[in-house]
């Protein structure tokens, strides 16, 4: 979807850059409370730089109010009022991102206007929050501070500018956005999909999260693997009292060189040339001591080869036709299906279902339209999407003769 306005740049807020608020936060609720209407709502974090990810700026915009830079750091306990008035409906663009850390802060809305999935469920090509607001305002947006440290403090002008903005326009885009979903139909199915990013839990942690770095590294070796789960336990622990990103203490390639070469005593770990730096050399009795835990480990200690964090209860689908030749047939009828519908609607097929629902659906099979709708259901699909795979995706099957 395309629209024809001229790109013009916008560097600066229109009202100005607001000022950084922190102590005076009850008088940044009186200013919000008199004015009206959703609230459009960022967060800036330090992501990569700092260990926790927690925002280091609310950024929220209402009519009637203009636009706030709330630094939440160490007001945490001052924020029962700002909570209170931001229970209202919120204008984000791809709330999953900043949803957990607002919610860290005890700040829930009540409904979330997302216009990412908005322009998603449009079948826009571009969905970012610059290509959006370009498309329908004629606005630029810079994003060269996106990776900034949010952390530093003060924050210095242009980081304060571009937060602003990334406010400036939610409004505008959210009517603009509302009539073209209603002109489409898919306002439904919008609602929907916010209504689901609102709700959704936060994912359960990794129980071994090294393991990436080992499947990454092509690590095989168990007692190599048992100094790579030791060091990386080691760097969170130095991480988290450092309050460092894990890869500003040590990269995860280092991390994974080191276990590979399973050093045999402190000596070999100071003089490896990869710790050149007095800055890592620093840290060496650190690295020694999670080397030498998993020296002394006994064989039966070591952790497995192959370990999978969620296990599907499927093998991969290039195999399905030894292990099941009939869910193979479904998968042939089942993936091209929903591939072709989601052509014809001008949306990305993940966003009308998931893979992983498509995969189970053809994995435990079905004998009609509604038990296959009811697994479709199970796996966390909402209704409009039911509604718009199950009918066809049922016919084209019972065509084929897989069913």
């Amino acid at each position: 979807m395309s629209h024809d306005t001229p790109a013009r740049p916008l560097d600066v807020p229109r009202e100005g850059i607001p000022p950084v608020i922190n102590a005076d936060i009850d008088d940044a609720v009186d200013r919000l409370a008199s004015g009206f209407g959703p609230i459009a709502v960022d967060a800036e974090r330090a992501m990569g730089l700092r260990y926790s990810n927690r925002a280091y700026l609310i950024q929220v915009r209402r009519q009637g109010a203009g636009t706030l830079l709330i630094d939440p750091v160490g007001i945490e306990d001052r924020l029962g009022g700002f909570r209170d008035v931001m229970k209202d409906e919120w204008i984000l663009h791809a709330a999953d991102q900043d949803l957990p850390c607002l919610h860290e802060l005890g700040l829930y809305p009540t409904k979330v206007f997302d216009t990412e999935l908005a322009a998603l469920i449009l079948g826009y090509e571009r969905v970012s929050l610059q290509a959006i607001t370009e498309g329908i305002t004629g606005w630029t947006l810079a994003k060269e501070h996106s990776n900034s440290d949010w952390s530093q403090r003060p924050l210095p002008p242009p980081l304060l500018a571009y937060a602003a903005l990334d406010v400036e326009l939610l409004h505008e885009l959210r009517e603009e956005l509302t009539k073209e979903l209603k002109e489409a139909g898919r306002f439904e199915w919008f609602e929907q999909e916010c209504e689901e990013v609102r709700l959704r839990r936060p994912p359960a942690p990794l129980k071994q999260p090294w393991r990436r770095t080992s499947r990454q590294a092509g690590i095989r070796d168990r007692r190599a693997l048992a100094m790579l789960r030791e060091l990386w336990t080691a760097r969170d622990d130095l991480a988290r009292k450092r309050d460092l990103a894990p890869g500003k203490v040590l990269p995860n390639k280092v991390l994974a060189e080191l276990a590979s070469r399973k050093p045999r005593s402190r000596s070999d770990v100071v003089n490896s040339s990869l710790f050149r730096s007095r800055s890592r050399r620093a840290d060496a009795d650190t690295w020694w001591e999670a080397i030498d835990i998993a020296w002394r480990l006994d064989d039966r200690a070591l952790p497995e080869r192959r370990f999978t964090e969620t296990k599907d209860p499927y093998p991969p689908v290039n195999r399905w036709d030894r292990h099941d030749p009939d869910a193979a047939a479904r998968w042939a009828v089942l993936r091209p299906t929903v591939l072709a519908i989601a052509e014809d609607l001008g949306i990305r097929q993940d966003v009308l279902m998931k893979p992983a629902m498509q995969r189970m659906a053809a994995w435990k099979g079905w004998d009609s339209e509604a038990e296959l709708a009811t697994i479709f259901e199970n796996e966390g699909a909402r209704p409009w999407q039911i509604e718009q795979v199950t009918s066809r995706i049922h016919a084209a099957a019972s065509e084929a003769g897989v069913l």
